[in-house]
């Protein structure tokens, strides 16, 4: 008897344990994923997919014992293991793409670029005719890198959105100037809606001027990976000229390029 209380209580204990782990990671998840959202309102598959699997670990820490007897109940039967089996593969799956994936996206996120004398800045959100954090960024790495190198020209490429008061590109050509760079050197790309059509544009621009295809891509640096696979599509060969994205927002970005990535690849995209 006292042997039986005695393994009931180290199970429960062990339950215990395993409930306040899984509210310890939903609480780490929603402090990774939270910050966009709730200091600039964003919202995307990064941080919905974070503060997803978030909610899922407290609400099986909160209905721990009656989950666990549900998938006893459908392991009693072979239909039932034959089904969890697929689900735990599909899984595992995942994640191993997901984590290969990411993996990939962090190692293109650091400075490769060295002497290319073609430089294409890609373009993103201008609130109004106030550039974005990031926009400001990427201008700032490719001024400084046209600084170092006397012979580079850049190419500003970005259209102009619905609530955008002027063009991406244009808004690229300013902040360059600003900085000091010479007009002369930036060629304005002013049509782009994506950075498919981004680096489509540039490499018009490229072709028609005689430009080098040895490009540095100015962009932030969870978006360097996926930059890079669409320019290799076009034939050009990218390298990385990337701006820092800030702390708080990495987990979310970096996120979500996992599954920007993945839908360039079922468009047929490779690296």
């Amino acid at each position: 008897m006292k042997t039986k209380i005695k393994k009931e209580t180290i199970v429960f204990m062990i339950s215990i344990i395993i409930r306040l782990l899984l509210i310890v990671a939903a609480v780490a998840l929603f402090m990774l994923y939270s910050p966009p959202l709730l200091t600039l309102g964003v919202i995307n598959a990064g941080n919905l997919f974070g503060l997803g699997i978030s909610g899922l670990l407290v609400i099986y820490s909160l209905l721990f014992t009656r989950i666990n007897k549900f998938i006893s109940g459908i392991l009693g039967n072979t239909s039932g293991k034959i089904i969890l089996s697929f689900i735990a593969l599909a899984v595992i799956i995942f994640f191993t793409a997901f984590f290969i994936t990411l993996t990939n996206i962090i190692s293109h996120s650091h400075y490769t670029a060295d002497n290319q004398t073609t430089v294409i800045v890609l373009g993103c959100q201008i609130r109004g005719d106030k550039p974005s954090y990031s926009l400001k960024k990427r201008c700032d790495a490719a001024s400084e890198y046209m600084k170092n190198h006397p012979d580079a020209v850049a190419i500003a490429s970005g259209g102009q959105g619905y609530d955008e008061n002027l063009s991406e590109g244009q808004c690229i050509y300013n902040l360059m100037t600003e900085s000091g760079i010479d007009g002369n050197r930036i060629i304005i790309e002013d049509k782009s809606t994506s950075t498919d059509t981004n680096v489509k544009n540039s490499l018009k621009i490229i072709e028609d001027n005689n430009m080098s295809k040895e490009v540095a891509v100015a962009t932030t640096d969870y978006h360097q990976y996926r930059a890079s696979m669409i320019c290799r599509k076009n034939g050009l060969s990218p390298s990385s000229l990337p701006s820092n994205s800030t702390k708080p927002s990495k987990p979310t970005f970096f996120t979500r390029e996992v599954f920007g990535v993945w839908i360039q690849r079922l468009q047929g995209v490779r690296n």
